[in-house]
């Protein structure tokens, strides 16, 4: 009977110490290994853009991919897409995402591209966002303390 109250006590123990590592990892994991994906659409006066985006992050390197349609009044809708390659990091509370390939199309510079950041057209180029988690199954992106858009894991 001894030998077996000290077994269930080393048993308690060893729970007691490694389930709040696991619990340490299991969100260290989910904070750096997700998908999302989301719906967005930007209206400028007549012309909107309109697009299915889908951020994938995996332990510091990701991919967003995008496509949709540019309309303008007059005119036949423009498909449009873009896929970046891109690093990132956590600093003070934001995540830093730093293009490292981009390949936008078309080529050619259409008047919405006013309203997105660098990030998404140039090389090189970086934004800071604050991913905040809203629930189980999706997150809230911010730039500069104002939501852009909404994003649902997939």
């Amino acid at each position: 009977m001894r030998m077996n109250n000290r077994v269930t006590r080393w048993t308690v123990i060893i729970l007691a110490i490694i389930a709040p590592l696991i619990y340490a990892w299991y969100v260290h994991y989910q904070r750096n290994n997700f998908t999302c994906e989301s719906h967005l659409t930007i209206v400028d006066g007549d012309s909107q853009v309109d697009s299915i985006m889908t951020f994938a992050f995996l332990n510091g390197t990701g991919v967003y991919d995008s496509t949709g349609e540019y309309r303008q009044p007059g005119q036949p809708p423009l498909t449009i897409s873009n896929k970046i390659a891109f690093n990132y990091w956590y600093e003070e509370g934001k995540v830093i995402m730093v293009s490292s390939d981009t390949n936008e199309l078309p080529k050619k510079d259409e008047p919405f591209r006013r309203y997105i950041p660098d990030f998404f057209h140039h090389r090189d180029h970086g934004i800071s966002v604050e991913i905040v988690p809203v629930n189980a199954s999706s997150y809230l992106f911010s730039f500069g303390n104002s939501p852009a858009f909404y994003c649902t894991k997939g």
